[in-house]
């Protein structure tokens, strides 16, 4: 059964960067998984998808993958990698139908792994490795830190899912693929190149940012930006970003008596009440108190 993520899913699920990338969840019962077609049938996806393990003991099931079978005794922590066209099936191999099984997948549209690995001189054909239940705790961590940027209203948080995106396709590309050529760069940004992205940022602080953005003003691919970025700066884009706008508003608020919502805008947040919220959160204190004790 040929099955797609896009359309077809039953599962909740999270879309990020226009639905190239999409994060779903499943936590049931297995009596309760059992009674879903989907959960039993051999499928065939169409995406990429890295499946994520949640449970809190280990587990044993029947993984087909690709024309194997294999007995599995996996727990939180494990992923197992199935390529798109792979076919796959899960069997749980247990008899306590009140078991509750907890699953995420992470679901990378082909194209768009194909056009981060171009982007960084990896040339195709790219062979995708179908991968048995296997601890990654890289990849959970990146999940878990998508999950959480996908309900952040910061206006940088869009330079953090990016960073998170880039780092999730590294890891595929290190592990789960063959690649032609390495994962290979330039050593380190140019003064000329920092200097380009840095005066972005501030010309542009009152907008939303996106990685692309920045890094074609230094003229990088965004993941050798990100990476070269931190590496320059000790700090990611979306720090930086965070940090410039927070240094901004500190300035406006000692020299100026803007109201708080205006500094907020000029700063790149549309409600006050994110900006005062960041601004708390980095400073130990609102940016009405901060004007008092500025002026005293």
């Amino acid at each position: 059964m040929t099955f797609d993520y896009g359309s077809e899913s039953p599962l909740s699920c999270v879309r990020l960067r226009g639905g190239q990338v999409k994060l779903f969840h499943l936590r049931a019962k297995l009596f309760k998984l059992l009674q879903n077609p989907y959960a039993i049938a051999q499928l065939r996806p169409k995406q990429h998808v890295v499946c994520l393990h949640h449970f809190d003991r280990p587990m044993k099931f029947d993984r087909n993958l690709d024309g194997r079978t294999r007995r599995e005794i996996t727990a939180k922590g494990d992923i197992a990698f199935l390529p798109a066209d792979v076919p796959t099936m899960l069997r749980p191999a247990m008899d306590n139908p009140h078991r509750v099984l907890s699953f995420s997948y992470l679901v990378f549209e082909p194209s768009y792994l194909a056009e981060i690995a171009l982007s960084n001189g990896i040339g195709r054909p790219l062979d995708f490795i179908p991968t048995f239940a296997t601890p990654d705790a890289f990849l959970h961590a990146i999940t878990a830190a998508l999950m959480s940027a996908s309900r952040t209203k910061d206006p940088a948080a869009n330079l953090f899912t990016e960073t998170l995106f880039h780092a999730a396709c590294a890891r595929i590309l290190r592990n789960y693929a063959e690649v032609r050529y390495p994962l290979s760069g330039p050593p380190r940004l140019t003064d000329d190149q920092l200097r380009a992205a840095i005066d972005f940022i501030h010309d542009h602080i009152g907008e939303s940012f996106e990685l692309r953005s920045i890094s074609r003003a230094a003229g990088l691919s965004e993941f050798h930006f990100a990476r070269l970025f931190k590496a320059a700066t000790g700090v990611t884009p979306f720090q930086f970003v965070t940090r410039t706008r927070m240094d901004r508003a500190k300035q406006l608020l000692r020299k100026t008596r803007l109201p708080i919502f205006e500094i907020a805008e000029r700063v790149g947040y549309q409600k006050p009440s994110h900006f005062s919220a960041r601004f708390r959160a980095l400073l130990g204190c609102g940016p009405d108190a901060y004007r008092k004790s500025a002026s005293h």
